[in-house]
């Protein structure tokens, strides 16, 4: 699908309601995918933040590949914005690396001297919350709730709606491909809890109600 008007960075696209758009890194040779779909009522950009939103790092510094920002959601009314790692690997260690990945890339969107123009992802937003993606041929490795405390502390402190969080660890979710999945599906009986995908009809993670779910008791 071609990118809507309106662009405004090369980093930056603008998608609206009904839209799909497979988040991927074909570039670096990641097999990880996380196929969206815009829901009724709302306008997002879908940013790249490595390489992108954020450039100039020091050597050997990486942060998370993406993020997508509710730009308007006439649904909801909410403002989130959704932090994501694509880590199409079964390695435990590189999977626990993630999460300083996105811890990082945090740090350096609410620094308003060196990188402006990323505080407005962070700033003011309802909930902001976090995935791992995986790649379907892989098994992504589940990390304790010790891996990602700091990380859900830290989605907590700065999403503003935080009192209807019962959880912390629902604002960070693992998202697994699957070629047999017909229809998107939560699953887990306690957060973080996965969701299963695949770039078909039903695949599609419908965003950001399917975030919504995540906050829901099970």
């Amino acid at each position: 699908m071609a990118k809507n008007k309106g662009q405004r960075e090369s980093f930056i696209t603008n998608w609206t309601e009904g839209q799909k758009y497979v988040i991927d890194d074909i570039e670096h040779q990641s097999k990880a995918l996380v196929p969206i779909q815009i829901d009724i009522g709302n306008s997002v950009e879908i940013v790249q933040v490595d390489g992108g939103l954020i450039t100039g790092l020091p050597e050997g510094e990486v942060i998370c590949d993406n993020l997508v920002y509710t730009i308007k959601d006439s649904n909801m009314g909410l403002n989130i914005t959704w932090i994501i790692e694509l880590k199409g690997t079964k390695n435990p260690k590189e999977a626990k690396h993630s999460i300083k990945q996105i811890i990082s890339s945090i740090q350096y969107f609410q620094d308003q001297v060196e990188y402006p123009k990323a505080f407005k992802y962070v700033n003011n937003r309802d909930y902001i919350f976090a995935a791992i993606a995986g790649a379907p041929d892989k098994t992504l490795p589940v990390l304790n709730n010790g891996d990602i405390k700091a990380l859900c502390q830290k989605l907590m402190a700065i999403s503003i709606k935080r009192k209807s969080v019962k959880d912390m660890f629902m604002l960070f979710c693992y998202i697994r491909p699957n070629i047999q999945c017909k229809k998107v599906e939560v699953r887990g009986d306690k957060p973080p809890y996965n969701i299963y995908c695949y770039k078909n009809q039903g695949g599609y993670i419908p965003y950001p109600s399917v975030l919504m779910k995540l906050l829901e008791d099970k």
